[in-house]
């Protein structure tokens, strides 16, 4: 189907679009440009520079990052382009060529003054600065080894390189887990392989240490721990969660376990067993802790009668009728089931509390060994590049002369 759309409406659309898009490309503002794909952001970019350039700044004083080498050498053809286009144009097209990227009329000067901007932009030293974040922060790196931290005349580490030395540190890291399970890592891996499974396990690994900075923050919350430990991250894990510091799952299961005593199942059941087929159902389900021994089943039955499959509190644990007749027992399911949400939720909490603090352990481990590796080496990774530049510019001593 068809649809004929009003050209004026396509007019106020273009109309709308332009006005955006130069706004967005004056240098005098500061802009965050958020579009999908193919909506002209790399136009803007190039427009932005161009107004930059006719603004009178010199080349060598304007630096464009992109992400990937294709953005950044599509952003510099476009530049090119432009600018040679105004060396061997006649008088009328370059005026309407600025007025569309300026919006004001130039006078004649500043059409020679743009004219001569193609070969001040190839005759800078370096030329027109237009690269990926990786090769500007490589560049600046290797100008402030020092400063930075970073061992001068560092290599990069390639992707194939940057997997083998991940792999061997993974290897090393559960080689020593398995070695001893008593110990903080072994205990660290036990757990974390109730959540995971082998066959992304290294995969898990691998991308705990490329997003590092959690890990860089995790061990330190503490600084007078060690940065292997990751106490002091458990510690705060559990005050956020709402988990009591010392607490085991195993304890809050025997909470659990507790929540009525056998004269108090004996009672419960008794009296749902006079009720409809649902108080029935819950009869035979109470019933059925008085024969467990193991204290997690036991806490599981009850946690069966007091909550959904959800976690979350029953409307009903006894029907209306059964219910005036005993207030004593609606009140002592009640109390239960209140205890029983809390410790529920507590112990939901601790598994991810328990699962993320194996994680930091395990994933520290490897990353202390990827990071020895790479040292020896004398190497930095992708990771590394943006990740010593931003300390280098923004916490370094020597930052405001770099």
């Amino acid at each position: 189907m068809n649809v004929q759309v009003p050209r004026r409406n396509i007019e106020d659309v273009f109309a709308k679009t332009n006005r955006a898009q130069s706004d967005a490309a004056d240098p005098q503002a500061s802009v965050w440009v958020n579009a999908n794909a193919g909506t002209g952001k790399t136009h803007v970019l190039t427009m932005r520079v161009l107004r930059i350039l006719l603004a009178g700044t010199k080349p060598e004083r304007i630096l464009c990052l992109t992400y990937t080498k294709a953005a950044a050498a599509e952003m510099s053809k476009r530049i090119f382009e432009k600018l040679s286009d105004w060396v061997t144009t006649d008088d009328e097209q370059l005026r309407a060529a600025l007025i569309k990227i300026t919006s004001v009329e130039p006078t004649s000067a500043e059409l020679d003054f743009a004219r001569t901007l193609f070969t001040r932009a190839i005759e800078t030293p370096g030329g027109l600065k237009i690269q990926t974040i990786h090769a500007f922060a490589e560049r600046l790196l290797q100008r402030f080894p020092l400063e930075a931290g970073v061992p001068p005349g560092f290599k990069i580490l390639d992707d194939q390189k940057g997997r083998e030395l991940k792999s061997r540190a993974i290897e090393a890291t559960l080689r020593e887990a398995t070695a001893n399970r008593s110990a903080p890592l072994g205990r660290a891996l036990t757990t974390a392989i109730r959540y995971t499974s082998d066959s992304n396990f290294d995969e898990l690994l691998a991308k705990a240490i490329t997003e590092r900075a959690w890990l860089t923050a995790a061990s330190q919350i503490d600084q007078g721990a060690s940065s292997s430990d990751f106490a002091a991250a458990e510690s705060f894990l559990r005050t956020t969660f709402a988990v009591r510091p010392h607490v085991s799952a195993g304890d809050i299961e025997r909470e659990r376990a507790t929540l009525f005593s056998d004269d108090d199942v004996t009672a419960l059941s008794s009296h749902l067993a006079n009720g409809s087929k649902s108080d029935q159902a819950c009869c035979a389900l109470l019933r059925t802790a008085l024969l467990q021994t193991d204290t997690r089943e036991r806490g599981n039955v009850f946690t069966a009668f007091l909550l959904t499959d959800k976690d979350e509190k029953r409307d009903r644990l006894l029907t209306k009728p059964l219910a005036d007749q005993r207030a004593d027992l609606l009140a002592l399911a009640q109390r239960a089931q209140d205890r029983c949400f809390d410790l529920t939720a507590e112990l939901t909490a601790l598994t991810l509390v328990d699962a993320s603090a194996a994680l930091y352990r395990l994933a520290g481990a490897v990353l202390q060994r990827y990071t020895e590796a790479k040292a020896a080496s004398g190497a930095l990774d992708f990771d590394d590049l943006i990740q010593k530049t931003a300390s280098l510019l923004s916490t370094s001593l020597s930052a405001e002369w770099v």
